[in-house]
């Protein structure tokens, strides 16, 4: 199914408390905007339009490729009013499926995305929402349904009752949507809110008003919605990649001794039969052969190691990238 995927990246993110644009922050050794684009064109998206505004030109350098274009939002007024500023990249005379999902989101995997776009094909769909379910849903939108279970609309968490409050199932921030009806329904909304912004979370409801059929695709993995707001969210996303790096080492057969003290960069390459020892961070590019030993309290950046080779003890290899 062809579609283009539109990447919300442009605002600040100030709870950081940092200089550095919030999805320019590495996880894992990679940027976190860059989890997000890898995933949507290793699943074929034709383009990855990048909605950046804050440090443009940082988000251009780190996000280089040739299928990434960009589109600037110079003041930001809200998520439906980024959506807004890729219209004239976009071809609207084919009523193209985009996908739309925050920078900030590096635990969705491409299968959910696979059947997001699956779900909103078969219901021929003019937008289909990405939910799941929260135990402690805290600050993310709430997704209302009327009686017979279809969704109404979505409401942001600053702006619910005590019963919306109250609703489990959220909004992960990740739509699909058909082009021509994403931008009438975009042309209706207003900042009549508590944050006096547009937001993308009233097309649900302005579609629903014109008539148009809406979609919800629950996703059982919460984990995916979890985004980056403070240093908390970018340590806790950190442990899950590492995690899950060092699974997938394993499954290729790497034996790590303890993966709860090795941490591996997601651009690292390891061959089969290597063994590493406790207490090792390795990072950047750095390759490893196979059949390799790395001892304990061992810290590699770029390194090249060629196959049958033992690195001792608290060694230090630091090459250029």
């Amino acid at each position: 199914m062809k579609f283009k995927a539109l990447i919300l990246a442009a605002g600040k993110g100030t709870r950081m408390k940092s200089e550095i644009l919030k999805v320019a922050h590495n996880i894992a050794g990679t940027p976190i905007v860059n989890y997000v684009i890898n995933t949507v064109l290793n699943l074929g998206a034709e383009e990855a339009i990048l909605i950046i505004g804050h440090q443009a030109n940082l988000i251009k350098k780190i996000t280089k490729h040739p299928q990434v274009t960009y589109a600037l939002q110079k003041e930001q007024l809200g998520t439906g009013h980024a959506v807004m500023q890729t219209k004239s990249l976009l071809n609207l005379n084919e009523n193209e499926t985009l996908i739309i999902l925050a920078g900030d989101c590096p635990l969705i995997k491409q299968e959910t995305i696979e059947n997001l776009l699956a779900i909103h094909k078969e219901s021929n769909a003019s937008g289909t929402i990405l939910t799941t379910k929260m135990p402690e849903p805290a600050n993310y939108g709430r997704i209302l349904r009327g009686k017979m279970g279809t969704v109404t609309g979505i409401k942001e968490a600053k702006d619910c009752s005590k019963k919306e409050l109250s609703i489990q199932e959220i909004n992960t921030g990740i739509y699909c949507f058909q082009s021509q009806q994403l931008f009438k329904a975009l042309q209706n909304t207003n900042n009549t809110n508590k944050q006096n912004e547009y937001y993308l979370t009233d097309v649900i409801h302005i579609l629903k008003q014109q008539g148009e059929h809406i979609e919800a695709y629950c996703t059982p993995d919460h984990n995916q919605a979890i985004g980056i707001n403070t240093r908390m969210d970018l340590a806790k996303i950190n442990q899950i990649i590492y995690k899950q790096n060092n699974l997938h080492f394993m499954q290729e057969g790497v034996t790590i001794i303890d993966p709860q003290t090795t941490f591996i960069d997601s651009t690292v390459k390891i061959g089969h039969d290597t063994i590493i020892y406790p207490y090792t961070m390795i990072e950047g590019n750095s390759q490893i052969g196979t059949n390799c030993i790395i001892k304990p309290h061992t810290y590699i950046n770029n390194g090249k190691i060629k196959n049958n080779q033992e690195i001792p003890p608290f060694s230090h290899i630091n090459a250029k990238g």
